[in-house]
Order: structure tokens, then C-alpha cells, then sequence
């Protein structure tokens, strides 16, 4: 709640300015956090159950460095970062799936995760990683060579550029022939319906490569990135690093609060047990 001094008459003719002043917990809120978080989470309930994706509340993704990137291994929907203890000096920051907040345990039973868990979790992924790293490296490398060696033949991309070039001026003499020699309605539609049904599966096989192009280009990038990173240390992480985590991890699944998936942006996946 903010408070000002009270507003001087003369303050715009002779060009002061109000000191300000910000006072936390002044007063007793008119509702509770954890009141307000139950009111957003119904909010968001209703929201996905009109097919209502703007009201998803995780597209705020970049606020924490979990966010957008935790998911639950028994039915695969997003955690969401909870404040437990709100009211309390014993403040807890737990994941939980979005699932079993919105519609209960009985529709997922997946439990918390302390926050703690996995930063820790994370840091000590990374230190085996960081301790085997040429090994790791060597591992990542082959995978990399063997998909790209699976993309599509250039030859294979001429071919489909020329068939689309056939088949279009196909059309056009065909639209030409009809507009000069008038040939029979059924005729044209017939001829007209098989080359434009032909040309348009031969832009989709073509847009399809184009898609696997591009994305074995961007693993090859991010790889390169892994390997930037890992190399670009001196030594062990000896507490959560945000930079390294965001170019290394894609995403993680919980299967148990005690045991954790890693899937890298390389594609590999790394698995990490508790005990």
C-alpha cells in the first residue's frame, strides 16, 4: 500500500516534488493469498473448461527459471510454482501439477516438489555432466552425426521443386486450353481436381522437409550450445545457475518427487533418482 504526503497547493507553480514512501503489511489484507490463489485457480478451471488456453496462467513462462519447463509424469500436464505457509515466516516454494490443482487428487495423484529439490537435483546432473564431460560429449556428438546424416537428400527436394514447377504450368495450360476450346465442363473439373490434388500432396511432402530441415538444423545449434557451455566452465556448480540450466534443459519430468527426467535440448535424456 503506498502512502504520499499530504499535496502541497503550490506544489505544480513551484516545481516540487512529493516524496513518496511504500509501507508493507500496514494493514491487514482484504482477502488472503491463499483465498486469492484458490479464486485464480477456479478462474483458470473454468477457462479450460470453455477450451480457454488465454487463460492459462502458465504462459507466463519466463518469470521463474522452472516455469514452462516442469511436467508431470502420470498425466503429462505443466506444474505450477504454489507458495505454501504464505502467512507464515516459514515460506516454502513448492511444483504442483496443474492437473490435480484444478480438478483434485482423483484426477492425478502426483505430489509436490520442493523447489529445493530440484535446484539440487539439477546442480548435481550438471557436476556429473561437468565430471564426464568428454565422455558425455563423445555420446552427444554421435547422436547428433547420426540424425543429421538422416536428413532428406538434396536430390530428393530438386525432384519435389521441379514436380510442383510441372504441375503448375500444367494447370495454367489447362485453364488456357479450357478458356480457348470451351471442352466440357465434367472433362475440365475432372482434370482440374486430379493436378491440383497432386500439386497440393507434393507442397505438403515438400513443406515436410523443409520442417525436418530446419529442425535438425536447430538441434545442431543447440548442441553446439551444450558443448559451448559445459566447456566454458572451470569448475563444479556449487549452486543453481540460471543461465546454464536454461541452455542445457528442455524440460523436466517428474515421475516421484524423488525421481526426475532431464530431457536436454539436445534430445538425450538424463535420469536422476533421490535417495
Amino acid at each position: 500500500m503506498k502512502f504520499t504526503r499530504p499535496t502541497c497547493p503550490h506544489r505544480k507553480r513551484w516545481g516540487l516534488q512529493v516524496q513518496k514512501y511504500m509501507i508493507n503489511d500496514n494493514h491487514p489484507a482484504i482477502i488472503s493469498k491463499e483465498i486469492f490463489e484458490k479464486v485464480q485457480d477456479e478462474k483458470e478451471r473454468r477457462a479450460l473448461l470453455k477450451g480457454n488456453l488465454v487463460g492459462d496462467r502458465h504462459k507466463y513462462s519466463n518469470k521463474y527459471p522452472f516455469s514452462g519447463k516442469v511436467f508431470c509424469g502420470s498425466c503429462g500436464n505443466i506444474f505450477k510454482r504454489r507458495q505454501w505457509n504464505s502467512t507464515n515466516t516459514s515460506k516454502k516454494i513448492v511444483w504442483q501439477c496443474k492437473t490435480y490443482i484444478v480438478d483434485g487428487k482423483d484426477a492425478c495423484s502426483a505430489k509436490v516438489v520442493d523447489e529445493k529439490v530440484l535446484v539440487e537435483v539439477f546442480v548435481r546432473m550438471f557436476n556429473k555432466i561437468y565430471e564426464n564431460r568428454q565422455s558425455f560429449i563423445k555420446t552427444m556428438t554421435e547422436n547428433i552425426e547420426t540424425i543429421i546424416l538422416q536428413k532428406p537428400d538434396i536430390g530428393e527436394t530438386e525432384t519435389l521443386d521441379n514436380r510442383i514447377e510441372e504441375l503448375k504450368n500444367a494447370l495454367k495450360k489447362l485453364i488456357r486450353f479450357q478458356v480457348n476450346n470451351n471442352v466440357d465442363a465434367e472433362v475440365y473439373k475432372e482434370e482440374y481436381k486430379n493436378i491440383s490434388g497432386e500439386l497440393e500432396e507434393v507442397r505438403k511432402r515438400r513443406l515436410e522437409l523443409d520442417k525436418v530441415i530446419e529442425s535438425k538444423d536447430g538441434l545442431k545449434q543447440r548442441f553446439d550450445e551444450i558443448v559451448q557451455t559445459i566447456n566454458s566452465r572451470d569448475s563444479l556448480l556449487e549452486e543453481f545457475n540460471e543461465e546454464i540450466f536454461n541452455a542445457l534443459v528442455e524440460k523436466i519430468e517428474i515421475l516421484t518427487p524423488a525421481h526426475f527426467v532431464f530431457e536436454l535440448k539436445s534430445g538425450m535424456r538424463i535420469e536422476e533418482i533421490v535417495n
